[in-house]
């Protein structure tokens, strides 16, 4: 929005800013006492269980292990320049399969205030942790409060709107308590709307071009909301502010936004680019999603209680008691705010308004992905304005205002009130609380006030006590109790129990390096990778280890190996950004090179056919003793095949089958392969119904009418084989338990046709069990369970084929068990048992051995294969002697190959690897890496650099053109 007193004397871009900082610095101190005080408030019940900053989930998993090898890799950076060694790779074969680190990484790699990860070590990450929190925190006030000061407020608004905006729910809920480095966007966005701001007041675009790189640089998703946000701040600003429109002066000024934010994504096209390609490659990120235009019946039930600071909804749209009075304010008072900035920011809260009560505008702020509330900040950054304005609006209404403001206070109590009867929680009867005690006290110090002016008496001490500090001391002192008691609320034993979701203090680096193995083994054959069970304890684990793995956790990820798991039908986390490894499948492991296992003592049932006990690993921090196993059949990281099969034949096999046919031959993408159709061992068995418990098996789909139904099938077992239950094409649909009988009862109709329809609030998940059994009695294998979601669900990646594995038995597995823990209907293409005689796997294994020549060593963004002459030809001796050596690398486009010196293709291999055709005889291969568009990015960031240092010259030439013109004339 247009700033009515932008300075019409200041030309370069930051000398506002730096005016403000300059001429506030003991405002700075105070506002980062006060800041300090509010997010003590916050945190007060983890400080109290003596918990840390970091969540159990993302936290733990991400953003600590993340700080930890970002500061090693910088470290190491400095150290190679000092030395003359050059930098540092910007792959790692620890991370996953092998991962670009700064792509997988983006957010964190590439987030600026993550830069002071270098001073982080082990003993002292978790501090540095939580002081980045803390930092951005007071960083997002500090902006806002600049912003304020350039639209000409006071110290006293400033320092109340401050303390709204960090308190908002974006700050907390998604900032604080989750994910820190959103709180970068909180910090930038006041930047951003003061540099609209002097661009709309003909200054230099510099502020906005600048601040607009932040977001671009560490979040392209945050990129784009900052676009769409200051595309509205905009139109707004552009509409109601006075101004003297026409055609020409709109389109100019549209083209200085375009231009400038053109600068700003090309200024930081070293990352942006990589990171825009990156994620245009994930599948997940245009897949169909079912968006509901409207949010849930519950949404609207709760949605003042949620407003007023009641975090049980776990939404960015909580904004306080004192942001909500002051919105209300906004709309009721009158005479004390200049008329075109009520207008503005009340057009501000509408959008804001409207766009939380549809569920199509989160999807929108989304990419049209799934909906969701992160775009909330915007409407925490009104809010908080509303707050600044506030103070004088409070000084200068009249009853009549003021009756309004009652009524809408009253109105919001009432429904928040409603919503604590329907709900009662502590957290939902202290919302409306707060809201009536705070206007309350408020209109009782402005009918003192009144009382007191009407006197005309003169005392210090009252005209202190009814000036602007005072009131502002009030507000600030009302939003730190309110969000004391809401944030305690939320995460004490009294409300949510939040607090459990984060790590005891002092144990965070414990729970990530209970998977060291060096006590167990002395060395790790780096050809090899460690695999494991129960991976969900320490996803990312092999990264802060620095061996290789198989399992992953990350927003970004390469999409070639999601094509591969779920081609075989991966029972693991129906996330596409998790991936946990080979689920216990003996010839996933052999191909991949999974020659080590971990696995828990609770786990150990679960360790694939030929492992064996090599020693004990320890205690983890969840309690758990771990040991290590290891297998002599899996192939390295690097071998040779001498077969290969279109991915046209892949595709035309069962799950189970795939996998036994990568065991003889390589897969190619090319229609034509050498070879023909293999002969397999694996057996596919029919499910015979047995019983069914609040289930109905009907044609391609299973009616449920109560949670945990469950369906009971005998099928034709083979021993001393791998069993699995396969579905595919499953798919869940909720429905009202009407509908559900109806279907129950008459198998021919469709769900849309079934009486009672879907239920208002249909789920979006849930969760699949299948344990296997003897007929003869007893349960085998084990019980295992995935999610299976829908489209309307945010974890939704399109996945719908499972293939269970049940483990391996000596003696048949001839029985299972299905159940669905929740009611609904449960639709699918094919259900049917399989089994892999693991007999035929090792055996394929040992022959993929004794012909192997393959040797690897790894560089820095290197790998270095030593083939030597084929020795053996396999089953295919009598063809000529072209060979594949496959890689188990993820196949990416940043990796180029020379084969003895010279360039050579490399081949999808395998769906999601690589492969390079070589001919009998002994060869050297190099594989080098580079990230996919990283050289395009410094390019782009180097021209548009030089560029916008040229724009700058010229324009302060000009500008001083104009002075000597100006003081000439005079």
């Amino acid at each position: 929005m247009q700033g009515k007193r932008v300075s019409e004397a200041d030309d370069f871009a930051f000398a506002r800013p730096l005016k403000l900082v300059q001429g506030k610095l003991q405002y700075s101190l105070v506002l980062f006492g006060v800041c300090l005080i509010a997010f003590f408030a916050v945190i007060l019940v983890l400080v109290v269980n003596s918990r840390s900053l970091v969540w159990n989930t993302d936290g733990r998993l991400l953003y600590y292990p993340f700080l930890l090898m970002e500061g090693e890799w910088l470290r190491d950076g400095v150290a190679a320049l000092l030395s003359g060694r050059g930098g540092v790779p910007a792959y790692s074969f620890s991370y996953g399969l092998g991962a670009d680190q700064l792509v997988a990484g983006s957010g964190n790699f590439n987030e600026p205030l993550n830069l002071l990860s270098v001073f982080a070590f082990p003993e002292n990450a978790e501090a540095v942790y939580a002081v980045l929190i803390f930092v951005r925190f007071y960083l997002a006030a500090l902006t806002f409060s600049l912003y304020l000061f350039s639209r000409g407020m006071g110290k006293s608004q400033a320092l109340c709107g401050s303390i709204a905006y960090v308190t908002c729910g974006f700050v907390l809920f998604w900032g604080v308590l989750r994910h820190p480095n959103f709180i970068d966007f909180a910090i930038l966005l006041p930047l951003v709307f003061m540099g609209a701001d002097r661009l709309f007041a003909k200054k230099n675009p510099l502020l906005l071009v600048v601040s607009m790189t932040g977001p671009f640089v560490y979040s392209v998703y945050f990129g784009y909301m900052a676009c769409i946000t200051l595309f509205f701040y905009c139109v707004i600003g552009y509409f109601v502010y006075p101004r003297e429109r026409c055609f020409k002066d709109f389109f100019v000024l549209v083209g200085k936004f375009i231009v400038s934010l053109a600068a700003s994504f090309f200024l930081v096209a070293f990352s942006s680019i990589p990171m825009f390609m990156a994620l245009s490659s994930m599948g997940r990120v245009g897949v169909s999603r079912e968006v509901p235009f409207f949010q849930s019946f519950d949404f609207y039930q709760g949605y003042s209680s949620m407003l007023l600071g009641n975090h049980a909804s776990q939404t960015s749209f909580a904004l306080g008691a004192v942001s909500v009075l002051a919105i209300v304010v906004l709309f009721a008072g009158g005479s004390g705010v200049n008329r075109y900035e009520r207008r503005a920011w009340r057009w501000g809260v509408v959008l804001c308004v409207v766009g939380s009560l549809l569920s199509a505008v989160g999807s929108l702020m989304n990419g049209f992905g799934y909906a969701t509330d992160r775009w909330g900040l915007a409407f925490g950054f009104c809010a908080a304005y509303a707050v600044a304005l506030l103070l004088p609006q409070l000084l200068a209404m009249e009853k009549r205002q003021w009756a309004y403001v009652a009524f809408g206070v009253v109105v919001l109590a009432a429904w928040a009130y409603v919503y604590a009867f329907m709900r009662p929680s502590f957290a939902a009867i202290a919302a409306p609380t707060m809201l009536v005690v705070i206007f309350a006290c408020t209109a009782f110090w402005a009918f003192l006030r009144r009382r007191f002016a009407a006197t005309g008496a003169k005392s210090r001490i009252l005209s202190a006590v009814f000036g602007r500090k005072a009131l502002c001391i009030f507000l600030v002192l009302a939003m730190l109790a309110n969000v004391a008691i809401h944030a305690g609320l939320y995460l004490s034993s009294r409300g949510a129990s939040y607090a459990e979701e984060f790590n005891k203090a002092g144990d965070v680096l414990g729970t990530r390096m209970q998977l060291d193995l060096s006590s167990a083994i002395e060395e790790l054959d780096v050809s090899y990778r460690v695999d494991r069970p129960d991976t969900s304890y320490g996803r990312n684990a092999s990264y802060m280890h620095g061996y290789k793995g198989i399992d992953f956790y990350s927003s970004f990820y390469n999409q070639a190996v999601d094509d591969f798991r779920q081609s075989l039908g991966l029972a693991d986390d129906v996330k596409s950004t998790m991936f946990d490894g080979t689920q216990e499948r003996l010839a996933l492991d052999g191909i991949l090179a999974g020659r080590y296992y971990v696995a828990s003592r609770e786990a150990a049932a679960e360790v694939p056919y030929s492992y064996d006990y090599v020693g004990e690993i320890g205690e983890a921090h969840n309690g758990k003793m771990y040991d290590l196993y290891e297998s002599s059949l899996p192939l390295p990281i690097a071998f040779v095949y001498d077969e290969t099969v279109s991915r046209q034949t892949y595709d035309s096999l069962n799950m189970v089958q795939r996998q036994e046919l990568l065991t003889r031959a390589m897969v190619i993408e090319e229609d034509f392969a050498r070879g023909e159709r293999l002969a397999l061992s694996s057996e596919v068995g029919e499910l015979e119904l047995k019983s069914a418990n609040g289930a109905s098996l009907q044609p391609n789909r299973v009616v449920v009418e109560e949670a945990n139904a469950s369906l009971a099938f005998a099928f034709g077992g083979v021993s001393d084989a791998e069993s699995y239950v396969c579905f595919e094409g499953l798919s869940y649909i909720s429905a009202s338990p009407r509908a559900l009988r109806t279907l129950a009862e008459n198998s021919e109709m469709s769900v849309s046709d079934a009486s009672g329809g879907m239920s208002f609030a249909p789920r979006t998940s849930s969760v699949v069990g299948v344990r296997g059994s003897w007929s003869n009695g007893g349960y085998g294998g084990r019980e295992t369970t995935f999610d299976i979601v829908t489209s309307a669900n945010p974890r939704f990646s399109g996945k719908s084929d499972w293939a269970v594995n049940l483990g391996y038995s000596q003696n048949a597995l001839d029985e299972c068990t299905i159940t669905f823990s929740a009611p609904g209907v449960y639709m699918f293409e094919d259900l049917y048992a399989a089994m892999q005689p693991v007999g035929d796997i090792e055996a394929n294994l040992k022959e993929l051995q004794s012909f192997n020549t393959a040797s690897i060593a790894f560089g820095d963004d290197s790998m270095s294969i030593s083939v030597g002459a084929a020795v053996g030809r396999g089953k295919n001796s009598e063809v000529d002697d072209m060979r594949y050596v496959f890689v188990s690398v993820p196949y990416s486009s940043g990796w180029t190959a020379t084969l003895d010196g010279s360039p050579v293709a490399i081949s999808k291999a395998n769906v999601g690897f690589m492969g390079v055709e070589i001919d009998g005889q002994a060869h050297q291969l190099e594989f080098h890496y580079e990230t996919p568009g990283k050289a395009l990015g410094l390019m782009c960031s180097a021209i548009c650099g030089v560029l916008l240092v040229l724009f700058e010259v010229l324009w302060f030439s000009r500008r001083e053109k104009k002075r000597e013109l100006s003081c000439g004339e005079n």
